[in-house]
């Protein structure tokens, strides 16, 4: 039988599909630490003079110049359906489904709990440690005074959508309807921020960043829950 050097075994140890310290805790940690740097980069740079805030800039004043009375009530709208309790609203259905399907839906339960309100509580933190004031025009159709970075709403709808596809992806049967359940939540979560983004409530990078905070966030929790889960059964197993 061929020997492995450390290294190599540790590798192949990573990528096992059909271990709890496997390929999935892999891909989870590389999803965590991805989304933490790729945040800390945009942070960098929305907060400091340079081309980022310049782009915010432009984006911002370009939306405001088009904004239209028509669009900006079907955009309202949108965006009030994705505030706080508009998420947590839809996060209590959510959680009313996974209630039905306990045990097996257990995890995923755990998992919405933990991810949309613990998301969005962390994020109101954030708001306070980089205290970035909101968008000014003249004629606003918004008067908001909280801190605009990281956007609440686009954070909301992005945990959200991201335990809603992962649970529907899950299930037995969806295998083929995996890209369209992805391809819809990401075209939701866009609009939200879209959304915020028309209105005057967020510059560019702070919907930028909280996608990825979000992101970030569910794939910590994620990891760590389904990983347990796991080695729970592994262990169950082995009795």
């Amino acid at each position: 039988m061929a020997q492995h050097t450390p290294p190599v075994s540790f590798l192949r140890a990573r990528l096992a599909r059909d271990h709890h310290l496997g390929l999935p805790l892999t891909t989870g940690i590389l999803a965590v630490l991805s989304g933490c740097a790729l945040f800390t980069l945009v942070a960098a740079h929305a907060l400091s003079p340079g081309a980022l805030v310049d782009l915010d800039q432009h984006i911002a004043d370009w939306l405001h110049a088009r904004a239209t009375a028509g669009l900006t009530q079907a955009v309202l709208v949108y965006t009030h359906l994705h505030g706080t309790i508009g998420v947590l609203a839809m996060s209590a259905v959510l959680a009313f489904f996974l209630m039905r399907q306990r045990p097996r839906a257990g995890a995923w339960l755990l998992t919405l709990a933990v991810t949309v309100p613990g998301g969005m509580l962390f994020n109101y933190w954030l708001k306070f440690q980089f205290q970035r004031m909101r968008p000014r025009f003249d004629n606003p159709i918004l008067m908001l005074d909280s801190y605009s970075f990281p956007s609440g709403h686009t954070v909301g709808a992005t945990l959200f959508y991201c335990v809603l596809a992962a649970w529907l992806a899950s299930l037995p049967g969806n295998h083929a309807r995996r890209p369209a359940i992805v391809a819809i939540a990401i075209t939701l979560t866009v609009l939200t921020a879209l959304s915020r983004l028309y209105l005057g409530a967020h510059f560019f990078s702070d919907v930028l960043a909280a996608m990825l905070e979000g992101l970030a966030w569910f794939a910590l929790w994620a990891t760590i829950i389904f990983t347990v889960q796991r080695h729970q059964l592994a262990r169950k197993s082995s009795n």
